[in-house]
């Protein structure tokens, strides 16, 4: 991250890989604005410390299940934390470092082409679910609880327009999504929250008792 400041600051954007090959690779490369998660999710102080500097972030993972399932762990807290999150489409079982060997000016092309972690998704779901039903069912699993958590009312609008016309449905059902997604939320905040008072409280009183 010391070494990234700087290209993270002119570039207002900070790409996010996986792997230290990966990180030194596109440093080497010329993107200096690449930090590696080192194989962890991103947490609160990942991202305080990149909202410093940018508000916005390109996920470049590898493209296999671990590095979706990497990916998605950091993807809701960015975007609830006001960060715009792109994601770089990588040809099954590949790094960037392996991407950046081959060619540096075509990592380039693939950091140019990233998409909204909705779209992404988007696209990636109606690819891989042929029919309808699979389809819209998936979407309302993994896409409409990114749009519960975008900050933005007009993005929200944005994205359920999107959603509504790539899968042939009306946005009302979407909206009704969202809200039930979003009160869902908000209960296990709550619960999260009790847990850590009584868990305080537990520990004031131990402290007491001795």
């Amino acid at each position: 991250f010391d070494k990234a400041k700087m290209g993270i600051r002119k570039q207002d954007s900070c790409i996010i890989v996986e792997g230290q090959m990966d990180v030194i690779m596109s440093h080497q490369a010329g993107f200096a604005n690449t930090v590696a998660a080192g194989g962890t999710a991103l947490t609160e102080e990942h991202l305080s410390l990149i909202g410093r500097l940018t508000k916005n972030i390109i996920l470049a993972f590898d493209a296999d299940e671990a590095g979706f399932r990497a990916m998605e762990r950091g993807i809701g807290l960015a975007l609830s934390s006001g960060f715009a999150v792109s994601i770089v489409h990588l040809p099954q079982d590949t790094d960037p470092a392996d991407i950046v060997k081959e060619d540096e000016k075509k990592w380039g092309e693939y950091i140019g082409k990233a998409k909204h972690v909705i779209e992404f998704y988007l696209d990636m779901l109606l690819e891989a679910h042929k029919d309808e039903r699979s389809a819209r069912l998936k979407v309302e699993e993994k896409v409409i609880p990114f749009i519960t958590r975008l900050k933005s009312p007009i993005e929200q609008a944005h994205f359920v327009k999107l959603v509504a016309k790539s899968i042939h449905i009306d946005e009302d059902p979407i909206w009704r999504s969202i809200k039930k997604y979003g009160s869902a939320e908000r209960v296990s905040k709550d619960k999260e929250a009790e847990a850590h008072r009584l868990l305080s409280r537990c520990r004031i009183r131990t402290k007491l008792d001795f």
